[in-house]
């Protein structure tokens, strides 16, 4: 280790034997530079490059040490060497005030010992060492967290620009589908016709609300649950019904067993959480695979509970993938490139049924489809309110 050190001292005997005793050091070799007052110490120091550490002695001709100290600190800034007070006579009081100003440690010259110099000056270089690099640290920190922000804020910036240009063509598809329905002539409103052009206006606003609640999310985390009275059965059976088209490919099965089926839920979240489990379904399973809708009162009364369980024949899900299959961006193995998907949508149903103080499992055999159950609670127990409060 190569260090460079100042010596202050008008004593010339002095600073032959510090120059002596640095020169012996076994861990580090000492560069020495020796001037003997406060003002020529203030002019070398002015130049660079600076001493990694400064030996200074405190009864100086015209300034004293502590001084002189003071004058280092505002003259160097962040750049103070490493200092050690040396001095033949001293009291505590002076101790104190030396290193109130800035000496990292204070020696008589009276206990004067060769390793006791070295071995403060060492620990004095590393001290200031490590408070420079812990501040260079904070301040690349702070540049990151800095970067962070304009990166959000560009982010933020694009997104509401991409939402807007998404939601412009859908406005169009909306209001030409309503303006269809309108003018259709009686001899074409069949209700096949009527059923395929309700779908469409169904599927456009169920978009644009999807729109709205990624650009919510990415300016300011997910919206709180908005909870009002609803028939869970009302919203399953519409998702059924929307499915109707794709029976001749995935034929899908409804079974109920009860009939209240009612709850104070979030009716978007839950559509969410619908659209993803049997999105899912038809996504994963092979052509002419079946799909079973299962809703059932598993327990009755205010305080009970709703399940819900939503199977299908498809691929189904690896034993070492099914720990993770709720982790966002994580995706079965077993899943082919071509078929889309980023990994969020299950991730995403897991937690809004948490925020709902509710569960979402699976249970899965690779080749053999999966079977995903949710279990909510009708209203808002002491369960969800800690579910709330800890996402």
């Amino acid at each position: 280790m190569n260090l460079r050190v100042l010596l202050v001292d008008d004593s010339l005997a002095d600073q032959r034997a510090l120059r002596r005793a640095l020169e012996k050091d076994p861990e580090a070799r000492w560069e020495v530079e020796q001037v003997s007052s406060a003002e020529e110490a203030l002019e070398r120091l002015r130049h660079p490059p600076l001493p990694d550490a400064l030996v200074l002695d405190f009864h100086l001709p015209g300034m004293d040490g502590v001084t002189l100290l003071r004058t280092l600190r505002e003259q160097c800034g962040e750049r103070m060497p490493a200092v050690v007070v040396f001095t033949g006579s001293g009291s505590e009081r002076v101790a104190v005030e030396a290193m109130k100003s800035g000496a990292h440690d204070y020696l008589l010259k009276d206990g004067f010992s060769p390793e006791r110099l070295r071995h403060s000056l060492r620990n004095a270089v590393d001290a200031v060492r490590m408070a420079r690099e812990l501040e260079e640290g904070r301040r690349q920190t702070e540049r990151a967290e800095r970067a962070a922000r304009e990166a959000l804020a560009v982010r933020d910036e694009f997104f509401a620009i991409a939402t807007h240009d998404l939601k412009g063509p859908l406005q169009s598809m909306l209001l030409s589908t309503q303006l269809l329905r309108r003018h259709l002539p009686a001899e074409s409103r069949t209700p096949g016709v009527e059923s395929r052009l309700e779908q469409i206006l169904r599927g456009a606003q169920r978009m644009g609300e999807l729109i709205d609640h990624f650009l919510e999310v990415t300016r300011g985390g997910e919206r709180p649950l908005r909870r009002e009275p609803m028939d869970l059965f009302a919203l399953i059976r519409a998702k059924v019904r929307d499915l109707g088209p794709l029976g001749s490919t995935h034929p899908v099965h409804m079974h109920v067993e009860g009939s209240d089926f009612q709850g104070f839920w979030d009716v978007a979240s839950l559509e969410r959480v619908l659209d993803n489990l049997l999105g899912n379904a038809v996504k994963y399973s092979p052509r002419g695979g079946s799909i079973d809708v299962w809703l059932s009162e598993e327990s009755p009364g205010p305080e009970g509970w709703i399940r819900l369980c939503v199977q299908d024949q498809g691929m189904g899900i690896p034993a070492a993938d099914l720990p993770h299959i709720f982790e966002r961006f994580r995706r079965g193995r077993n899943v082919a490139p071509v078929i889309s998907g980023s990994g969020v949508g299950l991730a995403s149903a897991h937690r809004l049924v948490a925020l709902h103080g509710g569960t979402l499992t699976v249970e899965s055999e690779e080749g053999k489809g999966a079977s995903f159950t949710v279990r909510l609670p009708r209203g808002l127990g002491v369960r969800e309110a800690s579910s709330e409060q800890s996402a």
